[in-house]
């Protein structure tokens, strides 16, 4: 019994020495362990009872594993722990995802009509060094599409996985919900324009999946989606879901999606209405959430002056 535990706590110690802070200890080990050392405190009992004087354990090494457990623990809980280092985060394909730079681009719109400042721009984000450093392997950098004299700007927050692949913005399935949406007002995703806040798809460790982009990846795209603003020049913008909120207005822990929802703010003096993302539809496709949300759509169309028939006007009551 004893050497099993010694054998126990020499390789805690080991572990220790490697800079392991802690092991998971299942439910049957611990109660192994539990009757270990009641057996052992009743062969320390009958040894100092037999000999008539206490026992030592310093004396007899075979009763050190006890000790040496007690120390052990009592070591690791006195002693300030030293911090692991930490490894930069992986994408899916093992490698370190390279940091955003502090500084954000400075973007300067060239002389001449919208076009020209479009393309020119569109050039700009799709041969940004950051933009590109941070694709995922056969993936595309993801620039605003429709028309760029749109009255509705619609903006996300990032590309996802069929996005990335097709190098346009809201083509899966919240893109096809969103188009259907657009459609319900009377008009196509040409007559409107679409873009995010961010141009690639945020890294992940696993090849599934999607993640909000961090303040620091909005951050640096940011500059982009507010030039895109500024040749469209829309009469109103559209915030898709609080990730596209926080970009566009900064982060405020305080807001709720619940309590911002259909009211307007104000960026670089172009009303904004907030709205639910098109992917929240499809969790929760209720009949309440999509008559809040067309409520949204129709505020959104009496700012810029489109008619509202009846039809529409009672959609999803």
């Amino acid at each position: 019994m004893r050497s099993s535990l010694e054998s126990v706590i020499n390789e805690l110690k080991q572990l220790k020495q490697e800079g392991v802070e802690g092991v998971y200890i299942g439910d049957s080990t611990l109660e192994d362990l539990r009757k270990s050392l009641g057996s052992i405190d009743s062969i320390d009992y009958a040894r100092e009872h037999d000999s008539g004087k206490p026992w030592d354990p310093v004396s007899e090494k075979s009763a050190q594993s006890k000790g040496s457990l007690t120390e052990l623990v009592k070591d690791n809980t006195d002693k300030p722990k030293s911090q692991p280092t930490k490894s930069p985060p992986l994408n899916q394909h093992g490698k370190p995802i390279t940091p955003i730079p502090d500084s954000p681009p400075v973007v300067v719109l060239p002389e001449g009509d919208k076009q020209e400042r479009w393309n020119a721009l569109r050039e700009q984000v799709l041969n940004d060094p950051v933009c590109l450093e941070h694709l995922n392997p056969g993936a595309q950098v993801v620039f605003g599409v429709g028309s760029i004299d749109a009255d509705i700007f619609f903006c996300g927050e990032a590309p996802g996985g069929d996005e990335e692949k097709q190098g346009e913005p809201f083509v899966g399935r919240a893109g096809e919900l969103l188009t259907k949406i657009i459609q319900a007002m009377g008009l196509s995703r040409q007559d409107v324009y679409i873009g995010n806040i961010l141009n690639w798809r945020p890294e992940m460790p696993t090849p599934v999946g999607n993640r909000p982009p961090t303040p620091e990846e909005m951050a640096y795209c940011l500059p982009y989606l507010r030039a895109q603003i500024e040749v469209v020049q829309p009469k109103i913008l559209v915030a898709l879901g609080m990730t596209a909120v926080n970009g566009l207005l900064e982060h405020n822990p305080n807001r709720k999606m619940g309590a911002i929802r259909g009211k307007f703010f104000e960026l670089n003096n172009t009303p904004l209405l907030v709205t639910y993302h098109p992917s929240y539809l499809l969790r929760y496709a209720s009949l309440k959430i999509k008559r809040l949300v067309w409520e949204d759509m129709m505020l959104a169309m009496e700012n810029v002056s489109l008619p509202i028939s009846d039809k529409q006007k009672n959609y999803f009551l």
